[in-house]
């Protein structure tokens, strides 16, 4: 297995969107004109494999134009950070160090600018939970943007 890594491109939104939906239930459905809109950004990424996307990484400043809620119950706590919008890896292709690897990209750039991310804790997500107390990340509060799905606000600095 040979993973390589690169910034995303116009021709990968189609499998992006494919990869994003199926993994819905933690990262909410979108559209491929979502995709597109967010495509320059410096930190959105994608792990391949035979030029397949197995992997894709999303990360937007405090300053983007996002209206997302639970990116802006960051931006009303914290002056700088790098919000980890989505992080999605295929079932066939975790832990296999992807997202190690796009985190490891990430703290490197980051010039000592926070991270932040919010992990599904009602639904459970397991596996991120385990993955980001791993990468140490800490809880600083829990939100629901819906009244139903509910969130632990991680933060790394």
């Amino acid at each position: 297995m040979s993973i390589t890594f690169r910034k995303a491109e116009l021709k990968d939104i189609t499998q992006i969107l494919d990869l994003n939906n199926k993994e819905s239930l933690w990262v909410g459905k979108k559209t491929y004109d979502f995709f597109k809109r967010y495509l320059e950004l410096p930190n959105f990424l994608v792990a391949l494999e035979s030029e397949v996307i197995v992997g894709f990484i999303m990360v937007m400043s405090q300053d983007s134009d996002y209206d997302s809620l639970n990116f802006l119950w960051f931006k009303q706590k914290y002056p700088s950070f790098l919000y980890i919008d989505r992080v999605v890896v295929s079932a066939n292709f975790r832990r296999k160090g992807i997202a190690s690897q796009f985190y490891k990209q990430l703290l490197s750039k980051r010039n000592g600018v926070p991270l932040v991310c919010e992990v599904s804790i009602n639904p459970e997500n397991t596996e991120s939970i385990y993955f980001h107390n791993k990468m140490g990340f800490i809880e600083k509060g829990q939100f629901s943007s819906d009244g139903k799905k509910i969130c632990r606000m991680y933060f790394l600095k």
